[in-house]
């Protein structure tokens, strides 16, 4: 049952939402995003009562999907722009009862299924790296920090701003990076992640290890669903 601040909600985890999402999206929305998460394409955010139209962010595209969503925009204003990035938008006020579902499916239909993406995985060696200690500190090659503007230098107050900006941006990058040490590996992959969170979630096959059951179990559908194998 959805609580009191139901529907009141910024980005949350997606793995969260999939599991309460009577908490997180408004019923009307339900059944679009279920869809759009049969097809693996996982949303980011979507309207609740207090909007004018009925919108859905979606977080990652296959670059299939991406190029398809981008052609799309040229010729049609229902996709593009949406709270936090890009998506799908009806010119619907919300409203309880108010269910959107086939304006929103018309749309979905137009999209295949797609493989996880990189917002559901990591490597190999990003495990290694972030969760197994397998990593050294480098001097960040973009660390190059630009001498802060005078504004008695500049005439014009916009170029002053635009230049202090660049020099905000410059000193705010880290000195220094982390980057994957293989010499610090000890164990094999298998035994690393036997003993990790993660020991169910991996796909030997393509190096992918999945952030949880959800991801994998995805991926997995999406695999028997194409009969992916790599040779």
């Amino acid at each position: 049952m959805a609580s009191d601040r139901a529907y009141q909600y910024s980005v949350v985890d997606m793995k969260v939402v999939y599991d309460d999402i009577d908490e997180y999206i408004i019923p009307e929305n339900q059944r679009a995003c279920k869809l759009l998460w049969s097809k693996n394409i996982f949303t980011k955010m979507c309207n609740n009562y207090d909007n004018v139209d009925s919108w859905i962010t979606i977080s990652l595209f296959s670059e299939e999907n991406k190029k398809l969503f981008d052609e799309l925009a040229l010729k049609d204003k229902r996709f593009g722009r949406t709270w936090g990035g890009i998506g799908f938008r009806i010119p619907v006020k919300p409203s309880k009862g108010n269910d959107t579902y086939e304006s929103f499916k018309e749309l979905i239909d137009l999209f295949p299924m797609q493989d996880v993406q990189k917002d559901g995985y990591m490597t190999v060696e990003e495990f290694l790296e972030y969760y197994e200690g397998c990593y050294k500190m480098i001097a960040n090659p973009e660390y190059k920090p630009l001498i802060k503007p005078r504004l008695q230098d500049y005439d014009d107050p916009i170029l002053y701003s635009q230049a202090f900006s660049a020099y905000v941006e410059s000193v705010s990058k880290p000195r220094e990076i982390r980057v994957f040490d293989e010499t610090k590996v000890v164990k094999s992959t298998d035994e690393y992640l036997a003993e990790s969170k993660f020991a169910n979630f991996y796909d030997a096959e393509e190096g992918k290890i999945f952030y949880n059951k959800m991801y994998y179990d995805a991926h997995m559908r999406y695999k028997e669903c194409n009969k992916v194998h790599r040779i």
